[in-house]
């Protein structure tokens, strides 16, 4: 089991923060209890903390940022930690008013004591850079996991072509990596957009890595809802993204780079390049899988080496290719920090 305390964290630089969280009490000896539905909203109606009681069994949900925020558009990061204290008594004072009013002389506080948090949501949350868009970064992380849920929509100003906008990777038991077009869910919340081509890469943090991260007794909403509990939340995001990296994306780009080199190698039409790129076009997630290819082959062949100068050419004739979908993920994981 790991230890994320140990993680290395650059606080200047982390953006990292908590979107919401889902929990459970157990009202042992109630199980004929059940109370309807109750939410808190804030003041354009996003939900702060949302609970009910099915069979004895109080479940609900906490979205942090939407007590200081109207929109999770930003999660509810580090720099937020000072406004802990107002999310805690907002969202303690409900459910205690919640339990008082539906319990009456049954109610004991034992039972935020016996609270469980079940699931966990942290994210990053900025604009893709350059000309990479969010559908791209869908698509490479998509390439690169191999097995997982993909969501599409048609394409815009496309009668026929669909792009992907969001994606689902799951590790059992221990989190589940939720990669989306921010920019997109916003718009369908109506809420006005202030930055162009948001993309988000949360992480749901489940049963297994809750236990590692807050110990298997202490994950109750009184310790996982503190400013200690979101610095622990930070390391625990950059070790799921440090793992993604060195177990996925530098594996697989090395595998495309290789598969791109192949190609261009066994090619004899005098176009291998062009015929690369029609074959191989799905895999090649930015053109600096293709120019790291090409400056592989250019060594090979003994000559010259002209990647660039092909890059330039391949770039004009606007064959829809990738770009800056490796810058974006580097400026993802610095924002990790």
């Amino acid at each position: 089991m790991s230890d994320v305390n140990k993680v290395k964290l650059n606080k200047k630089k982390c953006e990292t923060g908590m979107d919401t969280l889902e929990f459970s009490i157990t009202l042992e000896g109630m199980e004929n209890l059940s109370f309807d539905e109750e939410p808190l909203p804030n003041d354009i109606g996003k939900s702060i903390v949302t609970v009910k009681c099915v069979n004895g069994k109080v479940i609900g949900s906490v979205s942090a940022v939407h007590c200081i925020r109207n929109t999770n558009a930003e999660p509810f990061s580090l720099t937020d930690c000072i406004k802990m204290e107002i999310v805690r008594n907002k969202v303690f004072d409900f459910i205690r008013d919640y339990l008082k009013r539906n319990l009456g002389s049954k109610y004991e506080d034992k039972y935020f004591e016996n609270s469980r948090v079940t699931s966990l949501e942290v994210n990053i949350t900025r604009p893709c850079v350059g000309k990479a868009l969010p559908s791209d970064m869908c698509h490479f992380l998509n390439v690169v996991f191999g097995k997982a849920k993909v969501f599409t929509d048609r394409k815009p100003g496309s009668r026929c072509d669909i792009v992907k906008d969001g994606i689902v990777y799951e590790k059992k038991h221990l989190y589940q990596l939720k990669i989306y077009d921010k920019e997109k869910d916003l718009h369908r919340q109506g809420v006005p957009i202030a930055e162009r081509k948001s993309f988000r890469l949360e992480v749901v943090f489940k049963d297994r890595k809750l236990n590692s991260m807050f110990g298997e007794n202490k994950r109750t909403l009184d310790n996982v809802l503190s400013a200690k509990s979101l610095d622990v939340m930070c390391r625990a995001y950059k070790e799921v993204f440090d793992e993604i990296i060195e177990q996925h994306i530098i594996p697989w780009l090395n595998d495309c780079v290789a598969d791109l080199f192949e190609s261009l190698t066994q090619s004899e039409s005098g176009n291998e390049i062009s015929d690369t790129i029609m074959r191989h076009k799905n895999i090649i997630v930015d053109v600096e899988c293709l120019r790291r290819a090409l400056k592989r082959w250019y060594k090979f062949r003994g000559v010259e080496d002209r990647s660039k100068q092909m890059i330039h050419k391949y770039r004009n004739k606007d064959l829809g290719l990738a770009e800056d979908v490796l810058k974006t993920l580097r400026a993802f994981h610095q924002e990790a920090g």
